[in-house]
């Protein structure tokens, strides 16, 4: 055989091997788009109950990713907190309080699906720069701007009038409410346990188990502190306390928290609801 014949011999089998590896190397990739797409690991029998939490772990799971990766949602989800803190501060009614909700919800909603359509579009594009795509993420960005804009001008009419009575709408309305004062807290609670898990998503954890914090532990030792503090009978104190504890106690034991994760949520549940009952309940004192 020629010195020739065996480089042509060479490049033949060459040729072959990086056929067969990138090949290969598709259907790698083509499987694990089917798994993310399809997903075959979850198409199992369930039932409709079943069903109906599995799209409870697919929403809050698209919600963390989106807090993960987008700093807006880091952002608007602080506004949130802020609409909620704000309302023990000022005598918002009920139609005030619904119009700020709806307000700040349709930019939660615009920047979700801002998120989801720069994916998408990334995903059209082959992540190469095209004038199409960028007009595509230029009118969603467009759209969550309007609807920001939108939650600015509710909030603006709100409480442009209610900072004359700031001082007294804050003290009177709130010591005399304590439902709502709990409610408040409850929601703060919430929100802040799907910011800490967004923030330090690991890759593991959806709506009901696992994370970086246990909502659960969470909210129910934040409502055992407010019970705690509400109460004046040593027995009921002692009830709400193990009643946290049995909830704190169930994560671990059902492998879904580990020990630090469940700490985490018995202090952010039990601060929160200290530091603004605590506030509070000074304040009406010294009224």
């Amino acid at each position: 055989m020629t010195e020739k014949n065996e480089r042509e011999t060479l490049k033949e089998e060459i040729k072959k091997e990086v056929l067969e590896d990138w090949r290969k190397e598709q259907e790698r990739n083509e499987a694990a788009r089917q798994k993310l797409n399809d997903r075959n690991f979850e198409k199992e029998e369930l039932s409709h109950g079943q069903k109906f939490l599995k799209g409870f772990d697919y929403a809050y799971e698209g919600l963390v990713w989106a807090i993960n990766h987008e700093k807006n949602m880091k952002f608007h989800l602080l506004a949130l907190a802020i609409l909620l803190v704000a309302s023990l501060f000022f005598n918002l009614s009920r139609i005030e309080m619904i119009t700020l909700v709806f307000a700040v919800s349709f930019v939660l909603g615009f920047e979700l699906l801002n998120t989801a359509l720069e994916q998408a579009v990334n995903l059209a594009s082959g992540g190469k720069y095209s004038p199409f795509a960028k007009a595509s993420k230029d009118i969603a960005a467009a759209a969550v701007f309007i609807s920001a804009l939108n939650a600015l001008f509710v909030a603006y009419l709100i409480f442009f009038d209610k900072f004359i009575d700031f001082y007294n709408s804050v003290i009177v309305r709130i010591t005399r409410q304590p439902s709502h004062l709990a409610v408040i807290t409850l929601s703060l609670a919430i929100v802040v346990t799907i910011f800490l898990k967004g923030v330090f998503y690991e890759g593991h954890g959806t709506a009901f188990k696992g994370g970086f914090v246990s909502g659960h532990t969470s909210l129910g030792f934040c409502i055992a502190t407010i019970g705690i503090m509400q109460s004046t009978n040593p027995l009921v104190k002692l009830l709400f306390l193990g009643l946290a504890i049995i909830i704190a106690e169930s994560r671990y034991e059902a492998n879904i928290h580990s020990i630090p994760e469940i700490v985490r949520g018995a202090i952010l549940g039990a601060s929160m609801a200290m530091a603004i009952f605590g506030i509070f309940s000074w304040r009406k004192y010294k009224i």
